[in-house]
């Protein structure tokens, strides 16, 4: 494979990562190496969000000459397995952009509530959640988290061809329809204006460290009142 047809793979960090997360990495590095670029790309990022989503974004498309960026963020384990089946389902016209399967901690009581980061959007632009997705499956989707998406530099280039602020116009967090949308569903808001496709393989899944208090509930021989 030519080197500019291959992945590369771009994070934020604000200095620190977690162990499993390297050990991951390092091991998809050597198991993949005819597959990835290269090139990687670290942004310094310590708050944000959307300042370093955007600096990752321009610095793959000005300081590499590779097709696809595979944005992945530090929080996630990343199984060989779940990076196979997002390339296996990518395609540069057909399916330009694929996200893997993660969940979101939503507050519950006594534990976090799962909720998949892949959506639909509603009529006011907001996304719903997909619970009732197929299993190891690719499928259409309006949008989705920006912590493990495998994006084609076409549908970068897009974007930015029509922006009035071309170093900065893949994420913008900010009011949609009443309501603060994140960076990550803005992005794809921008595809969809742009007639570009997105998918998510549902088999592609990555654990994602969440933290919470544990107490007394959380253990079965508690009891309540």
């Amino acid at each position: 494979m030519r080197s500019r047809d291959r992945v590369v793979i771009g994070w934020l960090d604000p200095g620190t990562v977690d162990g499993r997360w390297t050990a991951d990495l390092i091991r998809l590095v050597r198991s993949r190496e005819s597959l990835l670029h290269e090139s990687t790309i670290r942004i310094a990022c310590n708050g944000l969000l959307s300042r370093g989503r955007n600096e990752l974004v321009r610095t793959f498309l000005d300081r590499t000459d590779a097709a696809w960026l595979l944005m992945l963020d530090t929080d996630h384990q990343l199984p060989v397995a779940a990076f196979d089946k997002v390339i296996a389902a990518a395609h540069d016209t057909e399916r330009p952009v694929v996200s893997g399967l993660y969940f979101a901690a939503y507050p519950s009581d006594p534990y976090p509530l799962p909720v998949p980061t892949i959506y639909r959007l509603t009529p006011e632009g907001r996304g719903a959640p997909i619970n009732d997705y197929p299993a190891d499956t690719v499928i259409p989707i309006d949008a989705c988290g920006a912590g493990f998406l495998l994006v084609h530099r076409s549908a970068l280039d897009a974007i930015r061809s029509s922006a009035a602020e071309p170093d900065w116009c893949w994420f913008a967090d900010g009011p949609v329809g009443g309501a603060w949308m994140s960076e990550d569903i803005t992005f794809c808001a921008r595809l969809g204006e742009h007639g570009i496709p997105l998918h998510a393989h549902t088999g592609a899944v990555l654990p994602h460290h969440k933290d919470y208090w544990l107490d007394d509930r959380h253990h079965p021989g508690g009891t309540h009142g």
